[in-house]
């Protein structure tokens, strides 16, 4: 089965704004397969300090996490990411070309929270349970819903069979509880699905509808694979207009974000 990619082009990745025909393309797909890889997506110039920056996370993860609390996860152990430097910068945390395909799916009043981390493989990891990140908006029907909470994954190296891409089953977020029968689980419904594995070249964007079956594979090399995880909302009716239990951002931080930014991330309270 192949991969479900876009490609962006140059002019795009500059301009920041998808072409009509390739956001049709884009939102499609992730409507029927329920992720769908943006390739090229972002500068090689913000990777590259990206990818410096997190180093310095992962060596500080290192130092200071057990190896009994990387066995409990079999070795797929997430990094968090500070509000600092590049990782607040737009095209990370409110990537124009990402955003163009969520409000595709989840209208102009999606949001998410601040902070955010990784999901990283460590050396010889282990396989992960086949998993979803969310069920169903309304679990008891049969009728399958647009989506509520997408991710967006930044492959922080090539991701390859070899470092653990991680197995993902198209179109399994189209699959209604009632269908998995009543004493059958993922992993066997699974079985009789096709999956594949998420191969991401540095650069390119991954969005992913959560309720799409995952799991995190092993990573055969030497290196820690990482990828970041920015998770996004859709807004329901007048929620979380109230809502006080999203972590405070430094007013300092928030100062320094984008307009854009400042929309996406409305929800964390301010904290001088």
């Amino acid at each position: 089965m192949p991969l479900p990619i876009v490609q962006v082009s140059a002019d795009e990745r500059e301009r920041g704004v998808l072409t009509p025909d390739r956001l049709t393309e884009a939102h499609r797909i992730l409507r029927q397969a329920g992720f769908v890889i943006l390739k090229d997506a972002l500068d090689e110039v913000l990777v590259e300090r990206l990818v410096a920056a997190h180093e310095v996370e992962l060596e500080k993860a290192k130092r200071n996490t057990k190896p009994e609390e990387l066995a409990k996860h079999k070795g797929q152990f997430g990094v968090g990411c500070p509000m600092e430097g590049v990782f607040l910068d737009p095209r990370v945390i409110a990537n124009p070309l990402a955003m163009q395909v969520i409000e595709a799916e989840m209208g102009k009043k999606v949001f998410s929270l601040l902070p955010y981390g990784t999901n990283t493989s460590w050396p010889q990891s282990g396989v992960q349970h086949l998993h979803r990140d969310t069920g169903h908006l309304f679990p008891e029907t049969p009728h399958i819903l647009p989506a509520t909470l997408i991710v967006v994954n930044i492959p922080l190296m090539d991701f390859t069979v070899e470092n653990g891409a991680t197995e993902a089953y198209p179109g399994s977020h189209l699959v209604a509880d009632g269908d998995l029968g009543r004493d059958v689980t993922l992993e066997e419904r699974a079985a009789t699905m096709p999956s594949v594995r998420v191969e991401s070249p540095l650069g390119s964007l991954v969005v992913r509808d959560m309720r799409v079956w995952h799991r995190g594979m092993p990573n055969r090399t030497d290196k820690p694979r990482s990828m970041i995880a920015l998770v996004y909302f859709r807004q329901l009716h007048h929620l979380p207009d109230s809502m006080v239990v999203a972590p405070p951002v430094p007013r300092a931080v928030w100062e320094r974000l984008s307009d854009a930014a400042k929309q996406v991330y409305r929800y964390n309270p301010i904290q001088d």
